[in-house]
């Protein structure tokens, strides 16, 4: 096989070892083994180079870093093989790394050293590199050498296989080449076309039905001031304006109707949230120049009814395992409003991090909150996900930050759900309330002290988590759980009240809670000796029973994860039947294609959970788009481009499963053996909702790239109308294909340019270019169209002042390499895709 390179380089002025006052080089190579195999042998390596004129005394620092995959340590007990090798890998917990070397262990001038682990898992992707390196003194451990993130290199595959790889691409792309947009997305239940177009010109009359209160005459008067080229909005006399906005309490509360014709616009609707959405309508008729300013506005004659598909359409950010600030969320909220989504989960506490100021505890963020290289002092927490040693200061929300997010997302008819993982996704709380622990108790303060405090000292439970954490899950016997878990809902709750918003519903979590937990906890086994349990599985009911309690007491609903609505009973989780009655609401992530859980959402709607569907398999945007080695993001649960995620089918899941990249293998006595909803279950599937985890998206760039245009997908699922080919029995791929036709074109040629401009403007993915030679032509195309692809012929990158790409196709001459890349308006340039000719 063709192996994959990565280089890491790394120039410092450093004292390493004996020449303390030269100034010392060290480069950092990652790279495959020679005999590297995906499955047979996955031996990687680490290579320290010295470039510099002196010796490298390698024994004075250890070397950290973080790996995505689990990394294979040396037989601590085989002495042989450490005195051999010079050096051992330690795992630190996580995904934190380290390397020590063996006294006397030296590169010397121009040498290197090579270190070997291996991999439980193919790399198969750049963001499954280690990252974050950085080294630490020996005899001054918080001095520490920041060195940062590898330079990823691909060795590039055959040209006889790129070149398969690119015609295979263009025969996909060629599915959409040809089609027209569709009017507005996502699409309205009921739209008719007209003849003719009205323009407002500069100045627009508009009149608002008096059942409107003035906070809301304001508020669409706010609406209107987002178009260009409207220099006055003004109110006539009477109802004579050439917008009329009318309330109509028939209506349901997100509905809306919009009428434009000769006479102007006539928005219909109960609520403030329909003249928001008919206004959104509005926008994603006008194109992108007509948004820009740059020409007149002008609306089609058309007359539209509609009302959304899904109570709950949402979007969940991670910004635990790696923050974004309030700028960064306040775009995105304004890209949801715009695509009509009404949701959005914020993820802001897990192992890596916790993101929000309680003010009753400190603590959380001012220890949860700050990961560095010095955690060992209990004053931070532990790099990950390439962070590095320096200290991630002020790397959460602020209570007035949170607040101004709130009445942000309010004004725009987004409603924010926080989440607060608990039992397990912990850590950050556990090391903060650890920290505190220590602090009080040394002040004499026990009872204090004890009073948060989320783990059992004397727990002797073994067990690794799915990030490979072997200390982060709360203990549910211990009454201070219940009191951290109170006190903290109760600072969330006021922050939203002091804004006059209510907390009506929040997610406590629930996920990935390991086997083995609670297993060796004495507090446990007493929790179990005095309720009666017969086994430590009895105890996650109880648990959820509890928390449940207190989010009612406080007026609340409880959210979760799948697991808050099954239960293990030796056998791994099942649906539990017991607990529907807890009016919960469950994000169902768990239905990889093949994996066996497909109909998990089903089954636990049909079982009377209100139920969110959160489909990994479609909607994890932190998932690749393709196997190109250079994508980003992770592959565990799909690979999902444009069209994998457009496949979803909310209500028939497995109507198009065999057409789907990653659902083709499967058979059909496979697929029909799983459950489909039935008419209760379709009562409890409430909403769709997409997620962006946060572990390979270090900034809020990747963040653009993996988020769009993806989440177009979800959005256009989430509020328009079942189709009539969305059905188990009678699918039709035809008609599918023709939406998605119409939806790609839409995508590509408008709603993307506007996020060039729109909201702060977004630096989402350029579609990759496929190519495929015949008859002595070389033809190109894009994945998704409004973008114009550029070439070269002299082996270097295309850039916007290469030759574009001629509609006739390129001339093909013999020992031709032709690279070609889709670039947009500002020079951003797609995937490089580089066809040989022998």
């Amino acid at each position: 096989m063709n192996r994959l390179k990565t280089y890491l380089t790394l120039s410092l002025g450093l004292c390493l070892g004996l020449q303390e006052s030269s100034a010392q080089k060290i480069k950092v190579k990652w790279d495959f083994s020679a005999n590297y195999h995906p499955s047979q042998n996955r031996v990687l390596q680490l290579t320290l180079i010295n470039t510099d004129n002196v010796p490298i005394q390698l024994d004075t620092y250890d070397l950290w870093f973080n790996s995505m995959y689990p990394i294979e340590e040396i037989n601590q007990n085989n002495a042989e093989e450490i005195n051999q090798k010079n050096y051992r890998f330690h795992n630190r917990n996580g995904n934190l790394y380290s390397v020590d070397f063996a006294k006397g262990t030296r590169i010397n001038v121009k040498d290197s050293i090579t270190l070997e682990y291996k991999s439980p898992y193919p790399i198969t992707h750049t963001s499954l590199t280690p990252n974050g390196f950085y080294l630490e003194s020996k005899s001054k451990p918080s001095k520490h050498i920041e060195i940062g993130h590898p330079e990823v290199i691909a060795a590039k595959v055959t040209p006889q296989e790129e070149n398969n790889m690119l015609s295979a691409l263009y025969a996909r792309n060629s599915l959409t080449h040809n089609g027209k947009a569709q009017a507005i997305l996502p699409t309205p239940a009921h739209l008719k076309m007209g003849n003719g177009a009205f323009s407002p010109g500069k100045i627009l009359d508009v009149s608002i039905d008096e059942g409107f209160n003035n906070s809301d005459k304001k508020s669409f008067s706010e609406y209107l001031r987002t178009f260009p080229n409207l220099a006055q909005i003004q109110a006539p006399k009477g109802d004579q304006g050439k917008l009329k906005i009318r309330q109509n309490k028939e209506l349901g509360k997100e509905a809306y109707h919009l009428k434009v014709s000769t006479n102007g616009i006539e928005i219909s609707a109960s609520h403030a949230a329909g003249v928001f959405y008919a206004v959104q309508s509005l926008r994603s008729l006008l194109n992108p120049e007509q948004l820009q300013g740059k020409t007149a506005l002008s609306f089609p004659f058309l007359e539209v009814q509609d009302e959304p598909r899904f109570a709950y359409r949402g979007f969940m950010m991670d910004i635990a395992r790696n923050f974004k600030d309030i700028h960064t969320i306040k775009k995105y909220i304004d890209v949801m409003a715009s695509l009509k989504l009404n949701k959005f989960h914020l993820h802001f506490i897990d192992d890596e991090g916790w993101r929000l100021e309680i003010p009753s505890l400190p603590e959380l963020t001012e220890i949860g909150s700050k990961r560095s290289g010095t955690f060992k002092d209990g004053n931070s927490i532990q790099p990950a996900y390439g962070s590095g040693s320096n200290p991630t200061e002020n790397a959460f929300l602020t209570k007035e930050q949170f607040q101004e997010l709130l009445t942000y997302a309010a004004e725009r008819h987004v409603t924010i759900i926080p989440e607060i993982e608990t039992p397990g996704h912990a850590r950050a709380a556990i090391e903060a309330m650890e920290t505190r622990y220590h602090r009080l108790m040394k002040a004499g303060k026990q009872k204090e002290a004890e009073e948060f405090l989320l783990y059992e000292a004397t727990d002797s439970s073994k067990y690794s988590s799915a990030q490979y954490w072997d200390d982060n899950v709360m203990n549910p016997a211990l009454p201070s759980v219940y009191r951290f878990i109170d006190v903290v809902l109760e600072d969330i709750k006021k922050m939203y009240q002091e804004v006059g918003l209510e907390l009506k519903l929040v997610s406590l979590g629930g996920d990935e809670v390991p086997s083995g937990s609670w297993e060796g906890s004495p507090i446990i086994k007493q929790l179990m000796a005095k309720e009666g349990m017969k086994s430590v599985y009895e105890v996650w009911p109880y648990y959820v029973e509890k928390i449940n309690a207190i989010c009612a007491s406080k007026g609340m609903n409880i959210a979760g994860w799948e697991e808050f609505g099954m239960v293990n009973q030796g056998k791994g989780m099942q649906v539990n039947p017991e607990l529907n009655h807890l009016d919960m609401y469950l994000d169902v992530w768990n239905n990889v294609i093949g994996g066996g859980q497909e109909d998990l959402a089903y089954r636990l709607a049909n079982a009377g959970y209100k139920t969110v569907f959160t489909s990994c398999a479609n909607y994890y945007l932190d998932m690749v788009w393709d196997r190109n080695f250079n994508e980003p993001g992770l592959k565990w649960a799909s690979i999902t481009d444009l069209y994998h995620a457009y496949s979803m089918l909310p209500e028939a899941f497995f109507a198009n499963m065999k057409y789907t990249q990653t659902g083709k293998d499967l058979k059909d006595e496979y697929i029909a053996g799983k459950v489909r909803l039935t008419e209760k279950g379709r009562s409890n599937l409430v909403g769709i909702k997409a997620a962006l985890w946060a572990e390979t998206v270090l900034t809020a760039e990747r963040m653009d790239y993996m988020l769009f245009p993806r989440l177009f997908a979800m959005a256009e699922r989430a509020w328009a109308p079942k189709r009539n080919w969305e059905n188990d029995k009678e699918f039709n791929k035809s008609e599918f294909d023709k939406t998605y036709n119409a939806f790609v074109h839409k995508v590509g040629s408008n709603e993307l340019q506007k996020l060039d401009f729109a909201f702060g403007g977004f630096k989402y993915r350029l579609p990759s270019v496929g190519i495929n030679a015949e008859k002595g032509t070389l033809h190109a195309n894009t994945e998704y169209p409004g973008f114009q692809i550029y070439y070269t012929e002299d082996g270097s990158i295309p850039t916007v002042n290469s030759r574009p790409y001629p509609k006739g196709g390129i001339a093909l001459k013999d020992h031709m390499i032709v690279k070609l890349a889709a670039i947009d308006q500002h020079g951003r340039s797609g995937r490089v895709s580089t066809y040989t000719r022998n």
